[in-house]
């Protein structure tokens, strides 16, 4: 029997803030610390493959393997759980589904509606009320993310780097239930060549005023005013490096390194 109470007692110290009434502020900082505690990350979903018993974890073994294992997700398993323990706590939660492959929250406070991401291994910190207005611009280590409605119940999520656009999503702004989007996450884990998640290693960690980038085998640093990148060609430097970054166990960098291998992937030679 899970005991639900302790449970989401676990979380949040992981988060390392209290319980307290729902509230737009305490919505906002229960965002940030979630992006700056917890990473997205790809070698939870390749071991989630593996198991084929649930590939979005129950909340109790979500919260088992983030004190455990160092795991987050991706988008799906952080947003997913995350609405869970929103509403734990009270918070009325609708998950939205974003095309292609991605999924949001849809927090209602006070008869407004705002939009929560900490899936999008992208600087969100903060509830976004798109209906508002028609244009949001949100700004954050080197990224900008811009909202733009489209219509009635449809909103363009565009980030860009540098003035460029390098990758844009459709927000359905309609609430659904995790029932409404089991299809959506079963396509996030085909395992082939097209589907690239499940090609590469990722991870995103925010920390403070920095952002670690891990794609496979080189980390990206961004601040507020330059990036620099960290280049591992050796494996113990690959596994060091991502441990402290992470705090990711050892174990699941062995599972994701194989489970690549497996498919063609050599991170580190054959």
């Amino acid at each position: 029997m899970v005991d639900l109470e302790q449970l989401i007692e676990d979380y949040l110290r992981y988060l390392k803030i209290d319980i307290e009434s729902p509230s737009l502020n305490y919505l906002q900082r229960l965002i940030q610390q979630h992006l700056s505690r917890i990473p997205y990350e790809t070698f939870s979903k390749f071991h989630y493959y593996k198991e084929k018993t649930n590939f979005v974890p129950a909340l109790d073994v979500f919260v088992k393997n983030l004190i455990e294992r160092g795991w987050g997700g991706t988008c799906y398993t952080l947003n997913i759980n995350f609405s869970r323990l929103l509403s734990h706590l009270g918070f009325p939660v609708s998950l939205v589904r974003v095309t292609p492959g991605h999924l949001a929250i849809m927090v209602t406070l006070e008869k407004r509606q705002f939009y929560v991401d900490v899936g999008y291994g992208s600087p969100i910190m903060k509830p976004v009320e798109l209906e508002a207005k028609r244009r949001h611009v949100l700004h954050g280590f080197g990224e900008e993310i811009i909202f733009i409605q489209k219509s009635t119940d449809r909103f363009e999520i565009d980030r860009r780097s540098n003035g460029k656009s390098f990758v844009k999503k459709e927000i359905e702004w309609c609430p659904l239930t995790e029932e409404d989007i089991q299809s959506d996450i079963m396509k996030s884990y085909i395992d082939d060549d097209q589907n690239t998640t499940m090609r590469r290693i990722t991870a995103v960690r925010f920390n403070g005023h920095e952002c670690y980038f891990l794609r496979d085998r080189s980390i990206k640093v961004m601040t507020y005013r330059n990036i620099r990148e960290i280049q591992m060609r050796d494996i113990d430097k690959w596994k060091t490096t991502i441990q402290e970054v992470y705090q990711i166990d050892e174990n699941s960098l062995d599972e994701s390194i194989q489970f690549l291998s497996e498919r063609g992937v050599a991170l580190f030679g054959k």
